[in-house]
């Protein structure tokens, strides 16, 4: 499929989110969207998806101007797009999600349905179990269901907004291998990210916007720093924080044993530290997640405890974990940790605490306005979360967590973050370690693991380690227990 994209610019208020881009992608190529969050890399592919409609320019398929007044005009074009948080249902089954998107009349052609999945996820490599429940997925699986989707439903150009975020280094293998096997078949790739290595390893070219702006069409692979300083007019290297760490124990778990859905976990013994930064490092779907919400109350475990530093045993119930100074940030922004249709103010005012039986809302818009500024949130007191990007509803989550913190949950912190934002994320969460917070952190980053954590949980099959020393581990070791080698018997 031939894209051509004419003089694109849309709006949103003052904020001018695409500012006259254009842009070609042949049949079979890859292309890569790099550019720091905010410079409308989203916007312009929920238009070329039909998802937002631009203000002025064209949208060109084999030199044919389309308009596309929806998602499903888009989709019957042959163009789909994968988001950064999936769009399916997770109370539904699988077969029930990837059939809705049919249009054969009342009566469901089950048997004929099926035949076709079956077909299509053999040929990219799937095997996916149809009466299975798509919220027992991990976050990759549900971009493998979201790929299937698309495939089966003939999408010529295919749209990946942030795919490797959240994801393990196998999955990322997998997808890539994905990728390149669609390119062959004459499938045109959208790759949106943030990560450099992504867009050189997989893509053929990459094009860089900035603020709006297209800055850069640049053939690859090219030089990280070269694209950095497109990206922010500067250069910027990763940050690694200093230890801050005291020998004061903050909480501790005991015998604890978590259920996960697909294992139970053998007994977890740890004490954490004021101050102190613990990875958990993982497959997806190897139990981090359980075991995060598990210290959240969010699940229950199967046997142990958890305690605070002063003895007292936290309760089973996640208002109770609250009340101790217990706070958990999801990888599942829209759906765990934001409000659909509520704007900044609302969510300012949902998470404070109050005396006050009424909303002053003088305060209110105070509390909105300072947390705006302190966390840099590309957005007015107004502005609904849904509509901001991916990083600056990252940033929102974070203004969010209350300042008593004892205990920070965080999964994939800098999910959709680029390398500004990360080192400045970071940054404010080194500020609450510096006051005695501890911070656990699960991320598919094995850089942001070992930059930022004191010690590392690795999880394999449904077993956790014992606590690693950053010191005892290098990236090739690390690697090696994420995949289920050097584990003792």
């Amino acid at each position: 499929m031939h894209i051509e994209i004419r003089n694109i610019h849309k709006s949103f208020g003052k904020v001018h989110a695409n500012n006259g881009i254009s842009m070609t992608l042949q049949s079979g190529e890859i292309l890569g969207v790099l550019g720091e969050n905010g410079a409308g890399k989203t916007t312009l592919m929920k238009i070329i998806a039909g998802l937002l409609s631009s203000d002025s320019g064209e949208i060109l398929i084999e030199d044919q101007v389309v308009k596309f007044a929806s998602a499903d005009e888009a989709l019957a074009a042959g163009i789909g797009m994968l988001s950064q948080d999936p769009l399916d249902f997770p109370v539904m089954t699988i077969f029930d999600n990837l059939y809705l998107g049919q249009k054969t009349g009342f009566f469901i052609k089950r048997k004929e349905f099926q035949k076709k999945i079956i077909e299509t996820q053999t040929s990219l490599g799937f095997d996916f179990k149809l009466t299975d429940f798509v919220g027992d997925l991990s976050m990759g699986e549900r971009q493998q269901l979201e790929i299937l989707r698309l495939m089966l439903y003939g999408s010529d150009l295919i749209i990946l907004d942030e795919p490797t975020t959240g994801i393990s280094l196998q999955q990322k293998m997998q997808l890539f291998d994905l990728l390149k096997r669609l390119s062959k078949l004459g499938k045109s790739i959208i790759f949106v990210t943030h990560k450099l290595a992504d867009v050189n390893e997989l893509c053929q070219r990459t094009i860089v916007l900035k603020q709006g702006l297209l800055v850069g069409d640049v053939a690859l692979p090219c030089e990280s720093i070269a694209l950095i300083e497109m990206m922010f007019g500067k250069r910027i290297d990763f940050q690694k924080i200093n230890d801050v760490s005291k020998d004061i124990p903050n909480f501790c778990v005991q015998n604890l044993i978590i259920k996960d859905p697909r294992f139970i976990s053998n007994p977890v013994d740890l004490i954490i530290q004021q101050g102190e930064i613990l990875g958990l490092a993982g497959m997806e779907g190897s139990g981090q997640k359980t075991f995060l919400r598990t210290l959240a109350g969010l699940e229950k475990p199967l046997g142990g405890k958890i305690k605070f530093g002063d003895g007292r045993l936290v309760g089973t119930r996640n208002f109770e974990f609250t009340n101790a100074g217990v706070f958990f940030m999801p990888a599942a922004r829209m759906e765990e940790g934001l409000v659909q249709g509520m704007n900044l103010v609302e969510h300012f005012i949902l998470a404070q605490e109050s005396p006050q039986f009424f909303i002053n809302d003088k305060e209110a818009m105070q509390v909105a306005q300072r947390r705006i500024k302190d966390f840099a949130i590309k957005g007015t007191p107004y502005s609904n979360a849904e509509e901001l990007s991916g990083g600056n509803q990252q940033r929102l989550l974070l203004a969010m967590l209350k300042e008593n913190a004892r205990l920070l949950l965080l999964e994939n912190p800098t999910r959709g973050l680029d390398i500004e934002s990360t080192n400045w994320m970071w940054s404010k969460l080194h500020e609450r370690c510096q006051k005695g917070a501890s911070i656990i952190f699960a991320s598919a980053d094995i850089d942001e693991l070992l930059r930022f954590s004191n010690r590392v949980l690795i999880f394999f099959g449904g077993r956790i380690s014992h606590p690693y020393l950053i010191s005892e581990l290098t990236s090739e070791k690390l690697g090696s227990l994420i995949g289920g080698e050097g584990w003792s018997q």
